[in-house]
């Protein structure tokens, strides 16, 4: 199932794939437009709305369509790759996936070049020679019902684009799409028993256990554990998975580690349970949503843009996934086969690791900013209060302290320093109160 999404999303990000679809639909309603049209409707028939004209002005209308939507062709492509230099310079290049992928722009681009081939296709087939009853009345017709559709389109477009370069309006797209992702890759599975321990008499450091690399260079993609869980039970043994998805890795490493019982032979087996690619996906990475959003909040905080309220949006979004996260079952590190015996021992991420990298970046970067530094307090604040005591309280408590270091030592006039320290005793409050 993870393959799957990662293979979707890949086809997400595929700007070509609508606009070649479209293109190809337009190619045949084309065809079917030039054999069967003229049965259905005829140019002498009374229709109003019908092309009624000769095949001279056919062409001549034909040519002016295709003229006017060259142009706007253009103009479209020029305004996205505006947008995407904005988008990159304040945002940061890897939202720019985001904006490719969105699949309203996909299709306006698809309508136009798809719309050019359609007239392109009817003007080859327009001759002057064509008597009344050759003439493709319905063809042209659509033609030009197919510019009008392309003039709204355009509209369409230019609303589209404006509100999308809008940064809260990205940070809320950013965010839904890491809610999506939490939820897919926290609730794919049940979480993990309680129950479940490591097998007796296994040290996952034993000089016994046999290493291999996984032999290629790039970001963990995905981890296809039912796999290796498979060539575990074969084996009656267990495999110690070192690496996890969102990983770059080097050709030779420690990356996964076998117990005795499997043989050498079954080495490439287990290296294709991995799928191993260029970029860092959303499929299994749970900190992939999380470090785009730290991104937009760190460009927001630089001297150059200086927009403290992007990255405060920034923040509500990321406690909003955090209460996802910290309140219900990260995945489980052992894996078990269908006897209830632990299989595969998973490298996962960590809650502290989760919470730390959603605040430690933006709290470096607006340590100099009382009202940055206030809203995380009031965020660990809300998350704490939610919190039972273990390990994500501890979490929480731990990123509190960091930011009372911080604000301590920022550079803060003596009185924002108070209102800051003050929002900071009154979260750690709440937090040791669960306790």
């Amino acid at each position: 199932m993870d393959r799957i999404r990662n293979l979707l999303s890949h086809l997400r990000e595929q700007l070509w794939l609508v606009p070649v679809a479209l293109t190809v639909a337009a190619m045949l309603v084309a065809v079917v437009m030039l054999t069967f049209g003229s049965r259905i409707f005829n140019g002498d028939g009374g229709v109003w709305w019908l092309y009624g004209g000769g095949p001279e002005s056919a062409r001549t209308l034909l040519s002016s369509l295709l003229s006017g939507l060259m142009t706007m062709t253009s103009l479209v492509i020029s305004v996205t790759f505006v947008i995407l230099t904005l988008a990159a310079s304040q945002l940061g290049p890897r939202l720019i996936s985001m904006f490719v992928g969105d699949r309203q722009i996909q299709a306006v681009l698809g309508l136009f070049i798809g719309t050019i081939v359609y007239i392109i296709a009817i003007l080859r087939s327009v001759d002057e020679n064509l008597g009344g009853e050759g003439m493709p009345h319905a063809a042209v017709t659509l033609a030009s019902l197919l510019t009008l559709i392309c003039l709204f389109a355009l509209l369409f477009y230019i609303h589209k684009i404006a509100h999308a370069i809008i940064a809260d309006n990205v940070v809320e797209a950013v965010s839904q799409g890491l809610r999506k992702d939490v939820k897919e890759i926290l609730h794919s599975g049940s979480g993990p028993d309680s129950s479940i321990t490591e097998p007796p008499d296994f040290d996952q450091d034993s000089t016994a256990l046999r290493s291999i690399s996984l032999e290629q260079q790039g970001y963990i993609q995905v981890v296809n554990y039912s796999h290796l869980v498979e060539i575990a039970c074969e084996n009656d043994a267990v495999i110690v998975v070192n690496v996890r998805a969102g990983h770059h890795l080097i050709r030779h490493g420690d990356h996964v580690r076998l117990s005795p019982g499997i043989p050498a032979g079954c080495d490439k087996a287990i290296r294709k349970a991995f799928v191993i690619g260029r970029n860092r996906t959303a499929a299994q990475d749970l900190e992939h949503g999380i470090r785009q959003l730290v991104e937009i909040a760190v460009r927001a905080l630089s001297p150059g843009i200086n927009d403290p309220f992007t990255a405060i949006a920034v923040i509500d979004r990321l406690t909003a996934a955090l209460e996802e996260i910290l309140t219900g079952r990260l995945q489980p590190k052992l894996i078990t086969d269908a006897q209830g015996r632990v299989r595969v021992i998973a490298d996962r991420s960590e809650i502290a690791g989760v919470v730390n990298m959603a605040f430690d970046e933006i709290r470096q970067a607006g340590s100099d900013n009382p009202a940055i530094l206030i809203r995380i307090a009031d965020s660990l604040g809300a998350l704490a209060g939610l919190l039972q005591p273990g390990e994500a309280l501890r979490a929480v408590l731990g990123q509190l302290a960091k930011l009372h270091e911080s604000a301590k030592i920022g550079r803060l006039v003596s009185m924002d320093r108070d209102d800051v320290l003050a929002r900071i005793d009154v979260a750690r409050g709440i937090g040791r109160a669960r306790v």
